[in-house]
């Protein structure tokens, strides 16, 4: 039977001895809980956390007066121009509507309608989408980004090289390159930008990456941690963290230290795991880069010594 976040909760709360019936400790094993879930997380690269999805090249359309939510996948058409369009997402905080497979140019002021909605706005301009919000949570590391349409795997840059490229984000055509920017200030999810800005819309790009734990609440309690993102191996090094920040807090450092003792262990029996889970697959030693000595690309294939 699968533990869940309750009885993790009680196993902390009676290696500390403290009573598994306070709401107060409750609360506070399960903080330390996720604490310690979001210190271990980031130490190797864990085979759990490893997702994949997708998203499609956009353009952007400013509207005003929207009547509701346009829906995702639904055609929209332009009252005056009749041009079609189909809907990626409506940001309703912006007023901003991204749509792939436009028909053709939509005329500025006229209503754009939803075919499934049956929504309403009023169409102001279009640009082409140069950020982008692949993921709906918070990531640990970004693995990859590919354009499956035209088979190329895509650079991951940093800023500096961003600004280097495109100074005055003028340059349009095809994706060669993403850097991973900030935190959207509505959602609080990570965008990445793309270079150069897709001037074709539609274009699939795979996107593999490292989820983030999302934090844990008393609704979550009944839920199994496996649920919650934590295979079986990792529910003991969990604990035990979870423990000696608690007798910590308590100033009982002598169990305190014990505990650490024990998920030192516990966490080496995990990373073991961890790596039995993926085969025969080769880990860098501790200290090193993390990445193959040697990778030649030759197209979509690719050859690592």
């Amino acid at each position: 039977m699968a533990t869940t976040l309750g009885q993790a909760i009680t196993t902390v709360l009676q290696r500390v001895r403290l009573s598994t019936a306070n709401t107060d400790n409750q609360t506070q094993a399960r903080k330390y809980l996720f604490m310690q879930a979001v210190d271990l997380w980031p130490l190797t690269r864990m085979w759990f956390q490893n997702l994949t999805t997708t998203f499609e090249t956009t353009e952007t359309f400013t509207i005003s007066g929207a009547s509701g939510a346009f829906t995702a996948g639904e055609e929209i058409e332009g009252g005056t121009s009749l041009e079609t369009a189909t809907v990626d997402h409506h940001d309703t905080t912006n007023s901003l509507l991204y749509v792939y497979d436009a028909s053709g140019t939509f005329t500025a002021t006229e209503t754009i309608t939803g075919a499934d909605s049956g929504e309403t706005a009023t169409y102001a301009s279009t640009t082409e989408t140069r950020v982008y919000t692949p993921v709906s949570g918070q990531v640990t590391r970004w693995r990859s980004f590919f354009d499956t349409d035209n088979e190329r795997e895509l650079d991951i840059i940093g800023p500096e090289r961003y600004d280097e490229l495109d100074p005055a984000r003028e340059d349009t055509g095809t994706v060669y390159a993403v850097m991973v920017g900030g935190l959207n200030t509505t959602t609080g999810y990570p965008e990445i930008e793309l270079w150069y800005t897709p001037s074709t819309t539609g274009v699939t790009i795979r996107v593999r990456y490292d989820r983030a734990l999302s934090a844990w609440s008393s609704s979550d309690d009944s839920t199994a941690l496996q649920v919650l993102g934590v295979p079986v191996h990792f529910e003991n090094p969990l604990i035990y963290g979870a423990s000696r920040l608690y007798l910590e807090q308590e100033r009982q450092y002598d169990a305190a230290k014990v505990e650490g003792e024990n998920l030192t262990m516990a966490m080496e029996a995990a990373r073991r795991a961890n790596q039995g889970m993926q085969g025969d697959r080769r880990f860098p030693a501790k200290g090193s880069s993390g990445g193959d000595e040697l990778v030649i690309r030759v197209g979509s294939d690719t050859v690592s010594a």
